[in-house]
């Protein structure tokens, strides 16, 4: 458990790193040709010099097309430095933001520059492919200065000696102290020196990945910033703090260790904790909608359950009618499998065969035709049940559940412990309480099923009952869940919602822009078109000023 990201490729990522790290901070190895002197203090010397401290000669657009003739005549050690720079700072970059083909691109231009040309080794493109979070629109904008962070970094701490070394890569928090404590040399860095404030923080990321978090962003009112100051997390920072980082450790520790599992800031029922704008119960009806459309809800999963039902109608009416041959209807209703396992049934059955006076008191208890509660029900149901005949408690509700599909399966459908422990946790919906027993399990999943019928209907999906709202939730539940959003993406959030639009819109069109370099808005006139472009110029390029 920890804040290293899994799947998606995403272990590409590290290793292109940890390799980064052993050629460029433990040696004066390279990336593309080990075995030859790349990332040399004389190297990111004579680099800074040709590139840095001539940011007049290339600021502004078109950066790569401006640094050609900055290294061109250049050692090829030089050159290959340069595009190994850069290959480094686009490892944290989320695919949506720049894509592995575009990256692979702008890596191969610079290397073309050099007299002698190599290639990015076939391991270390796939690290560019899914990358970890999306860095925004400030550092897409000005990309230069952020090798030149990674330059910089390198040049100062190849001044340190080898002790020094093993000590930060062993020691997170001294890392991290080390890199805030920079004395930037170029004038572009020196007069800006949180320009590359998202590079900085990608680098604690991948050179201790188990430590910080893969998140670039992390000024006031940032998301590192949100998820440290939440109110909803208050009660895991035990150990006082004005250090984000330090107070989001605490507060993973805290919930991995409640939560029993690997936890994501950027899974929907977390983030609703600490983003306010999300809602987890829009992805959950998104996702039961997606499956209602498919039109497979009533053979898939309704059918079979009104079939069972039914047959448990039958069995009840022999149980309380005392007929003689009521264990004969039982065990041919119960069903073998969905929802109640082989196993259960086996034993639940083997207990009526050998106990038939205590099962059937046990059965017309929870199948009375008096007016008793669903929790009198299963309560006393349950308290007849010797532990050999079902385990406790999650077994049992499922059977108890089962059975009380007999009386009117659209008010008590089947309960399974994984399906809805799955949505509570999707959903954000509190979990019972941990000395919950059967009654109250089977009732919270219930108030549950009432609450997703209400979410799905305020959005325009209708469910007809807890039987329609049980089904959708064991199939979604059944799957992985739907992907997260990309993680931050510095600031679109905040306009979107200024500009009434969709945060996705505006990804898109940042997109678009660094892809093909000009947007078309269409619409009819007088619907805001040229406002929203202003804002949004305004916003890409960090001023006012700097738009025309």
């Amino acid at each position: 458990m920890g804040s290293r990201r899994t799947g998606g490729g995403v272990e590409n990522v590290y290793a292109a790193a940890q390799k980064w790290v052993d050629c460029a901070l433990r040696s004066d190895d390279s990336l593309f040709t080990p075995g030859t002197p790349i990332w040399t203090s004389q190297c990111l010397g004579e680099l800074r010099e040709r590139f840095l401290d001539r940011h007049d000669e290339w600021k502004g657009s078109h950066f790569f097309e401006k640094l050609e003739p900055l290294l061109t005549g250049g050692p090829s050690e030089v050159i290959q430095l340069m595009a190994e720079a850069v290959y480094v700072t686009y490892l944290i970059v989320w695919k949506s933001a720049v894509g592995q083909a575009k990256k692979q691109d702008r890596i191969n231009q610079v290397l073309g520059w050099s007299p002698s040309p190599v290639s990015i080794p076939g391991d270390l493109i796939d690290g560019l492919e899914p990358g970890i979070a999306h860095p925004g629109a400030f550092f897409i904008a000005n990309f230069a200065i952020h090798p030149g962070f990674i330059i910089e970094f390198v040049e100062q701490w190849k001044e340190k000696d080898s002790d020094e070394h093993y000590r930060l890569l062993a020691d997170p928090w001294a890392f991290k102290s080390f890199v805030r404590g920079l004395n930037f040399r170029s004038t572009v860095l020196r007069n800006a020196p949180n320009s590359p404030a998202a590079q900085r923080e990608a680098l604690f990321h991948l050179v201790h990945p188990d430590t910080f978090e893969g998140i670039v962003h992390a000024g006031v009112g940032s998301t590192k910033s949100n998820i440290a100051n939440s109110s909803a997390f208050a009660h895991f920072v035990t150990e006082t703090t004005d250090d984000v980082d330090r107070r989001i450790k605490q507060i993973r520790d805290g919930l991995e260790a409640e939560r029993g599992q690997d936890i994501n800031f950027f899974d929907l029922d977390i983030r609703s904790l600490w983003d306010p704008s999300i809602n987890p119960w829009d992805d959950f009806v998104r996702h039961a909608q997606e499956y209602v459309d498919t039109g497979q809800l009533e053979y898939q999963e309704i059918d079979y359950k009104i079939e069972i039902s039914q047959q448990l109608g039958v069995a009840r009416e022999a149980v309380l009618s005392g007929d003689d041959g009521w264990a004969g209807h039982f065990e041919s209703a119960l069903p073998n499998g969905n929802p109640l396992d082989f196993r259960a049934k086996s034993r639940f059955c083997e207990w009526v065969d050998t106990s038939p006076n205590e099962s059937l008191s046990a059965l017309r208890a929870i199948w009375t035709r008096d007016d008793a509660s669903v929790a009198e029900r299963i309560r006393t149901f349950c308290d007849g049940i010797p532990s050999t005949a079902a385990s406790r408690p999650g077994t049992l509700t499922t059977l108890a559940s089962v059975l009380l599909m007999g009386i009117d399966i659209e008010k008590y459908p089947p309960y399974r412990t994984r399906t809805f422990r799955e949505a509570y946790r999707r959903t954000g919906y509190e979990n019972p309480g941990r000395d919950a027993d059967e009654a109250a399990l089977y009732e919270h999943a219930l108030g549950f099923l009432d609450r997703f019928i209400e979410e799905a209907r305020q959005r325009g999906l209708e469910l007809r009952h807890r039987l329609d709202a049980q089904s959708v939730v064991y199939i979604i539940t059944s799957g992985p869940p739907p992907p997260p959003p990309p993680p931050c993406n510095d600031g679109l959030d905040t306009l979107a919602d200024e500009l009434t639009l969709p945060a996705w819109f505006l990804e898109e069109i940042e997109t678009l822009l660094e892809d093909k370099k000009q947007v078309i808005l269409q619409g009819p006139p007088g619907t805001g078109k040229t406002y929203v472009a202003r804002e949004l110029a305004n916003h890409l390029a960090g001023s006012e000023d700097r738009v025309t």
